[in-house]
């Protein structure tokens, strides 16, 4: 059995692009703002469409932010904290693999509804529980999880990029986080489901095993279990 390539978790990465892209297309000298980009935003200017009159990097870090380049401005602020100097300034706000690593998942979607203009929309790419792996690095201990990932993807110990994952509200059953979404000030929300995962690919049975159930779950389209997101929320 296979999962249909739309609903496989590669295309969460694959098309993430087009998705932001044809978000910003929708609105005249669009004005972005990137959550958790840090040093290096996940764009150039010239890989997005043409109507962007800003595209703002945001990290909580000052240091970080520091190494980005002066061709994108930048807003320091913790997304969970005040944000009331940037309220109402941005029509699209986006992050990838970002939302996971934010400690109250509601109050992060309060706070990105009121950095919206009226009508703008927040796009983010996040894992979601409950896909096991996901389940295991939120249970286990930061330096067993940490140990495990480098473990058995030397590439990422050597970058050392893991950092701790709370997943507050990172839920895959849409209607659940379609409620919290509204509740949190948007008009409406579309949630795109993707299955699989790559993380027990060096496992096996326990790879065949979780395969055969994530294939179920695609073909069934049971949220619940999903690995991955696109979230779009309107205001």
């Amino acid at each position: 059995m296979v999962i249909d390539s739309e609903k496989h978790y590669p295309a969460a990465f694959q098309d993430y692009l087009q998705t932001l892209t044809d978000l910003i297309r929708r609105y005249p000298d669009a004005r972005i703002l990137e959550l958790g980009g840090g040093r290096l935003p996940s764009f150039k200017l010239d890989q997005l469409p043409s109507n962007i009159a800003s595209y703002t990097v945001n990290d909580i870090d000052p240091a970080e932010l520091a190494m980005t380049s002066d061709e994108y401005d930048k807003a320091c602020f913790d997304v969970v904290g005040d944000v009331s100097q940037f309220t109402g300034q941005f029509d699209v706000i986006f992050s990838r693999t970002l939302i996971e690593h934010v400690n109250d998942g509601v109050k992060m979607h309060e706070n990105v509804a009121s950095l919206l203009k009226p009508g703008g929309v927040a796009f983010h790419l996040a894992p979601t529980l409950y896909s096991p792996p996901f389940v295991l690095n939120k249970m286990l201990p930061e330096r067993l999880s940490q140990k495990l990932l480098y473990t058995f993807f030397p590439k990422r110990g050597a970058q050392k990029d893991k950092f701790p994952a709370y997943y507050s509200w990172c839920f895959g059953n849409r209607a659940k986080m379609t409620t919290m979404l509204l509740k949190a000030g948007f008009a409406d929300a579309t949630i795109r489901s993707f299955y699989g995962h790559d993380y027990f690919r060096k496992i096996p049975i326990v790879r065949q095993i979780d395969h055969f159930f994530s294939t179920l779950a695609a073909r069934r389209d049971w949220s619940t279990f999903g690995s991955y997101a696109h979230i779009i929320a309107r205001k």
